[in-house]
């Protein structure tokens, strides 16, 4: 009885020990979690409210320094209340980074100080300015001056808020580590103890709970890993098509403006103006397109669209894009192609034709002076294909061993320097390469540095028939024929009065452009917001033609053309041209889907739109464009 009384007490000892250590682990693990997120609420106080104040404050800066300038550079009248409206706001960002208790900690880096110094001299300068209604244009354009000189150092003090507010979390990580540390030193030593007191089976069942817990985990993260690369995947595709299309409307109305102010009296100086802005908006609508190429092509969205192509026809094509480009630099540009011995090859030739002039504007580009020239050498023909070798070939930079092996990767150029003298996004090899593979074939390089260099594209391609009637679409290339009928081929008889359009697009620039163009090409133009719009519209009035932009509130355009096609005749055969600003290939493929008869994409250009309006209103009473 004794030994089993012992015993009892034994157990009783042990169960108050191991409760009284399970207590103190508990007590230890609260009083950590309670501190982890006392420290994250403090430091992400600190952290949200000093990088949001300089956040706001660079922004209205830059926000000011834009009204300042184009109120400096519109020859219009100013806009004195939006202009005074935009300083008040900038006088508030400037009084908060000043006087918030938050700005305290900036107060001794020397961005802050110098920021604030140059805020006082500019804000004692503005408010005479300000004050005028309206402003003097020579007063603002010194404050725009003044803007511009003090643009480097708000950048710099937003790094240092930056700077400062990592330096905080670093410190305040460091804090937590140590504190953990020392918590996991404590409950590791009181479960040493644990483990003493507590026998082998509780230890070894422990350690399999654990072991069983932790698979449990494994599994669960690696089950969310899969269903986040999942949506990632999907989200991918509708980022491109959202990118595409919030990026290329405003690229519409800019360009599509810059076109009609060409065409208006302007004097030389003007003229060189806007032929520099053309040049500037013409670039960065390249770069988006490589950038929107690559991240169609990872995601799996590009699609090679092979037709019957005439050859001789398309490299006529692209010798004629590239010619003005090398005689602008005064370089000698030959083009060496048997044309009457090449046969018609079935193949994309878009996609070809960007290949090519990729290649070749980069020769270009990169030969200061000497003479760039494209070779096409036929390889041989079997089983009713033919091997092509294109040749591009310059006597300019050349290129060195080193970046002979990265050429052809995302974002790498050769002219990597900080002081490089060509631009680019070091895309254009890249989808090239991609291109050509998806093709078949591939580009190869060979370069000597300060001699030169020969890129050569290889293609297999399919030789095609010649289709009985030509196509007058570039290249030749057979087109799909979309909404056509045997009456296609019958006369149109002419009309006495303009054809009405009606153009539906919510965005106010794009629809003034629109408007322009097709008023200038003789047409009355109708105009409405949304796809329910030209639904009521079309049954209520006659319309020739309707232009239908696709991403629209209430209801999208192709929604609206589908529910059109439903309609009872006349009106479900009114034409439709679908554009807009995305130009992933499934655009085109759900328009035509939709019932749509032509597709256009952002920005549109002029003489594309003129085509449509040829191809689906051939009997209207044009004006001339320049009228």
């Amino acid at each position: 009885m004794p030994s089993r009384s012992n015993h009892q007490s034994f157990l009783l000892r042990l169960a108050l020990a191991t409760g009284a250590m399970a207590l103190a682990i508990a007590s230890l693990l609260v009083f950590e979690v309670a501190q982890m997120r006392t420290i994250r609420q403090t430091g992400g106080l600190l952290t949200d409210s000093l990088t949001a104040l300089v956040f706001q404050f660079e922004r209205e800066f830059l926000r000011l320094r834009q009204s300042v300038e184009v109120s400096v550079a519109d020859p219009g009248p100013i806009d004195a209340e939006a202009l005074s409206l935009r300083y008040d706001i900038f006088l508030s960002r400037v009084t908060l980074l000043r006087d918030s208790p938050t700005t305290r900690v900036l107060d001794q880096r020397p961005e802050y100080q110098r920021v604030v110094g140059l805020l006082g001299s500019f804000v004692a300068k503005a408010d005479g300015v300000m004050a005028e209604a309206p402003p003097d244009r020579r007063a603002l354009a010194a404050l725009q001056a003044e803007l511009f000189e003090m643009g480097p150092g708000v950048q710099a003090l937003s790094l240092a808020a930056d700077s400062l507010v990592a330096r905080q979390l670093e410190h305040q990580a460091q804090t937590m580590l140590d504190q953990s540390n020392l918590i996991i030193g404590l409950t590791v030593t009181q479960l040493l103890m644990l483990l003493v007191a507590s026998a082998a089976l509780v230890v070894r069942q422990r350690r399999q709970e654990a072991e069983r817990l932790a698979m449990e985990k494994l599994s669960a993260d690696l089950q969310e890993a899969r269903q986040l690369a999942e949506a990632a995947n999907r989200g991918k595709s509708q980022f491109l098509a959202n990118m595409s299309h919030e990026l290329r409307t405003p690229f519409n109305g800019l360009m599509g403006m810059l076109d009609l102010l060409e065409a208006t009296p302007v004097s030389p100086q003007q003229a060189d103006y806007i032929g520099t802005a053309q040049a500037s908006a013409d670039h960065l609508l390249a770069l988006l397109n490589d950038i929107l190429d690559v991240s169609a092509m990872e995601a799996g969205k590009t699609k090679l669209k092979p037709s019957p192509v005439n050859l001789p026809r398309l490299l006529q094509d692209v010798e004629a894009l590239v010619s003005p480009q090398a005689l602008a630099k005064g370089l000698a540009f030959t083009f060496n192609t048997p044309l009457e011995a090449l046969p018609w090859v079935e193949v994309d030739a878009t996609r070809l034709k960007q290949i090519l002039f990729n290649l070749l504007s980069n020769a270009v580009k990169f030969t200061p002076q000497g003479a760039v020239s494209m070779t096409v050498v036929e390889r041989g023909r079997t089983d009713g294909k033919i091997e092509l070798a294109f040749e591009i070939k310059d006597t300019g930079i050349g290129i060195d061993a080193e970046s002979l092996a990265n050429l052809f990767h995302r974002f790498y150029q050769a002219d990597s320097s900080k002081t490089r003298s060509f631009g680019g996004t070091g895309l254009g090899l890249e989808i090239s390469q991609s291109l050509a593979r998806m093709m078949g074939g591939g580009i190869a390089v060979q370069s000597k540095l300060g001699e030169g260099s020969v890129f050569t594209l290889r293609l297999g391609l399919a030789i095609a028939k010649a289709p009985a009637v030509l196509s007058a679409t570039p290249a030749d290339s057979v087109p799909e024929s979309v909404g056509s009928s045997p009456a296609a081929a019958d006369p149109v008889p002419q009309r006495s009065q303009p054809s009405r359009v009606l153009v539906v697009e919510d965005h106010p620039v794009n629809r003034k452009l629109m408007g322009m163009l097709l008023e200038r090409m003789g047409l009355h133009v109708s105009f409405c917001e949304n796809g329910q719009l030209a639904l009521d519209l079309v049954q209520k009035e006659v319309f020739d033609a309707v232009f239908m932009d696709v991403n629209m509130p209430v209801m999208d355009g192709l929604t609206a053309t589908r529910h059109v096609r439903a309609l009872a005749a006349p009106v479900s055969s009114v034409p439709i041209i679908v554009f807009t600003a995305d130009v992933m290939d499934e655009a085109t493929e759900r328009a035509l889907a939709a019932g749509a008869d032509g597709f256009l994409s952002k920005p549109v250009k002029i003489d594309e739109l003129q085509q449509a309006v040829d191809k689906h209103l051939p009997g209207h009473a044009q004006a001339a464009m320049g009228a």
